[in-house]
């Protein structure tokens, strides 16, 4: 099977995609959100070409487990996605891939305005994608090969 991972954001969405076949996932150019219809325009293009099976987006769960304002928005997206896609929704704790995007980019060494310029592209916000798309990965197959 083939996954979109999801980094939701209001400014930019980060994206990854991931085969299990492959093993393999990869960071892809993320979306500028400017509306619910152009991203919706955008991540259609993008299934139709990688192929996709599902969605697997992060769920921004507070350091706690609780869940915040954060978590019902992504949540709403997920809906919206469901509804246009209709392909499965998975979630995946994202408490910890943006620090992990920051230190897999080098950000979370470099100046505020070094890695303002990273996170105005959206490289941070895919990383993020990725990271959490592989944990998702990596966690479904423990539960198939009981590892």
């Amino acid at each position: 099977m083939d996954y979109l991972g999801i980094d939701y954001g209001s400014k930019f969405i980060g994206l990854a995609w991931g085969s299990d076949e492959l093993k393999v996932v990869v960071p892809l150019k993320a979306l500028r959100v400017r509306s619910t219809e152009q991203v919706l325009k955008d991540l259609q293009k993008i299934v139709n070409e990688r192929g996709c099976n599902a969605f697997v987006i992060g769920l921004p769960i507070h350091a706690d487990g609780t869940e915040g304002q954060r978590v019902k928005e992504v949540k709403y997206f997920a809906e919206l996605l469901k509804q246009h896609f209709n392909l499965k929704i998975y979630f995946q704790d994202e408490r910890f891939s943006t620090q992990a995007a920051r230190t897999l980019t080098g950000t979370d060494n470099l100046s505020l305005r070094h890695a303002k310029v990273r996170k105005t592209k959206g490289i941070i916000d895919s990383t993020a994608a990725t990271v959490i798309l592989e944990e998702w990965m990596r966690r479904e197959r423990k539960k198939f090969t009981g590892q």
